[in-house]
């Protein structure tokens, strides 16, 4: 029997060392949180993010890379959660909720420390925006976070003809090859 016992804890012991200690992950759609951030957020619905680190790091940033017809028109730094004075949170969400009747995407971070928010116009200036397919993509699994290296959350997806999902993975540089009009693509940076 003890060694049966042993064995076991061991197996147990081992599986937890090899599960990611640093990792991002969508939050599950049938938790209660998600559930509750979906009746919130309307008819659009929301993408949720939990991060875990078990590392220190300096700062957490988000970027929005905008894409026109394939081509990246504009990226720059939305959200941006500094710890150079005080200890890094070890976990916190990360949610983005697009607001299609009144074309605007939410970006919001939460921690054990502080909470932001901001919102970033969707689709300004295009002619029959209210008529235009949407979609979305976004991270599936447990991804381990690689410390300074922009990951791919999510992407909002527009179009005036339909548009085509495409793994989140895809999205990335200055030409990706798509036949969506405009994407919204969120990255996230875990800086050291």
């Amino acid at each position: 029997m003890g060694a049966f016992y042993n064995l076991t804890i061991g197996i147990m012991v081992c599986n937890k060392l090899r599960q990611p200690q640093n990792y991002i992950e969508a939050v599950d759609p049938d938790s209660v949180e998600m559930k509750t951030a979906e009746l919130l957020s309307g008819i659009d619905g929301t993408m949720m993010f939990r991060y875990n680190s078990k590392d220190t790091f300096q700062a957490l940033y988000v970027y929005l890379s905008e894409y026109h017809s394939g081509k990246r028109v504009s990226h720059k730094r939305v959200l941006e959660l500094s710890y150079e004075d005080v200890k890094s949170a070890k976990n916190g969400l990360i949610v983005i909720t697009p607001d299609f009747d009144n074309f605007t995407a939410k970006l919001i971070a939460a921690d054990e420390y502080s909470k932001y928010m901001t919102e970033t116009p969707i689709l300004e200036g295009v002619a029959n925006r209210e008529y235009y397919g949407k979609s979305a993509t976004s991270i599936e699994n447990k991804s381990t976070i690689e410390y300074g290296t922009e990951q791919g959350l999510a992407a909002l997806i527009y179009g005036e003809q339909g548009v085509s999902s495409l793994p989140i993975q895809d999205i990335t540089g200055e030409y990706i090859d798509t036949d969506n009009e405009y994407m919204y693509y969120y990255s996230a940076e875990f800086v050291k």
